[in-house]
């Protein structure tokens, strides 16, 4: 069965790009090269990154930059979200040194509804229910819309820019919290505290603390925790252990523990989520890292149709954004034509004064 996801790399053009439709699946933080561009399509869906934490609704839209730690979480079952992930060489020719320059931005119920970001939902689907074609004026068109895509997405959310000293000072930190989430991700069964990473990382643990939330947008218990219910999870849906055994196994002090941070996750008990997932028969899909949609989806599928025909022209071939685009584009050069035309008359009246200045010097004289 063919499924949304689709990968593009031309390295004549310093293309990299993955671009797929999957089910929010478990808290995993994470690092990558890539920008991402996040879309969420269904549900209700946590993002932790550079040290924040929003919760996004349907529509909503975020854009992370390179190498920046980030987590997704659903907060409710069957989220579902649309994912671009564009190396960042792409834009080398725009934005350089692209070390210097941050991307990064989300949505919120005071813009989810602008015109602008309607249309970037609008291209995405497009590009995703396109990508496969092998018509090469799909395949030109596709082209097209990416950097169509990107200006609106730079235009909603400006690219920043900060200086070199300012991003080796991030990286150093980067490279730090990565250190601490390795060591964390290799010894949560075990009974972590910030007394620990304070004599791997050489900081102080009050210090530490913070540095660790503002990196990662959740405190470290928090996030612990959160790691401890991911991998139990995994163990839940996957064998036939009892519930006191994978807390066990997973660094979880006692049953109640794990009881409460199950349920303050999922809304349900452990044993309540085991025979959803039986019955669903979705155990082997929680193993795997992402869990890609089908594109016989129909409910994906009109959300792809949604978000592309409230866009549309009468013509059915151009976004609206387009003509808003070419609106200020048209509006800003009758504006410059104005203004030349204003200063064309102030010229032609300067110069007929001269003129008769000139007419009555030579009559005087």
């Amino acid at each position: 069965m063919q499924k949304y996801f689709y990968e593009h790399v031309r390295p004549a053009r310093s293309l990299n790009i993955q671009q797929y439709i999957y089910y929010i699946g478990q808290y995993r933080y994470n690092w990558h090269k890539a920008l991402e561009i996040l879309l969420v399509m269904k549900g209700r869906v946590e993002v932790s990154y550079g040290g924040k934490t929003v919760l996004m609704e349907e529509d909503d839209l975020m854009l992370m930059d390179s190498n920046v730690g980030h987590a997704t979480l659903a907060r409710e079952e069957k989220s579902v979200a649309m994912v671009i992930h564009l190396e960042p060489e792409y834009l080398e020719e725009y934005y350089h040194p692209m070390q210097e320059w941050k991307f990064e931005g989300h949505t919120d119920t005071g813009n989810r509804g602008d015109a602008l970001l309607a249309e970037i939902r609008g291209i995405m689907a497009w590009m995703m229910t396109r990508a496969g074609s092998k018509n090469p004026l799909d395949q030109i068109t596709w082209d097209q819309e990416l950097n169509h895509l990107l200006a609106l997405l730079f235009q909603v959310f400006t690219p920043g820019h900060q200086a070199e000293t300012e991003y080796a000072r991030t990286k150093k930190q980067k490279d730090m919290m990565e250190k601490i989430l390795q060591y964390v991700e290799k010894n949560y069964r075990e009974k972590l505290s910030l007394n620990d990473l304070s004599n791997l990382c050489q900081y102080n643990p009050s210090y530490l603390s913070v540095f660790f939330r503002n990196h990662v947008g959740v405190n470290f218990y928090d996030y612990l925790t959160r790691i401890r219910v991911r991998e139990a999870t995994l163990e839940l849906s996957s064998t036939e252990n009892t519930v006191l055994e994978i807390a066990h196994n997973h660094g979880f002090p006692d049953v109640k523990a794990f009881h409460t941070a199950f349920r303050k996750t999922f809304g349900k008990s452990p044993m309540e989520y085991r025979r959803q997932v039986l019955a669903e028969n979705r155990g082997k899909e929680l193993l795997e890292k992402r869990t890609f949609l089908p594109m016989d989806d129909e409910t994906i599928n009109r959300k792809l149709t949604q978000y592309q025909t409230a866009v549309r022209h009468d013509n059915g071939n151009q976004f609206s954004g387009s003509k808003l685009l070419r609106e200020e584009l048209t509006e800003g050069l009758k504006r410059q034509v104005e203004e030349s035309g204003r200063e064309l008359d102030h010229l032609r009246e300067s110069l007929e004064k001269i003129q008769k200045r000139a007419e009555e010097l030579s009559q005087i004289l």
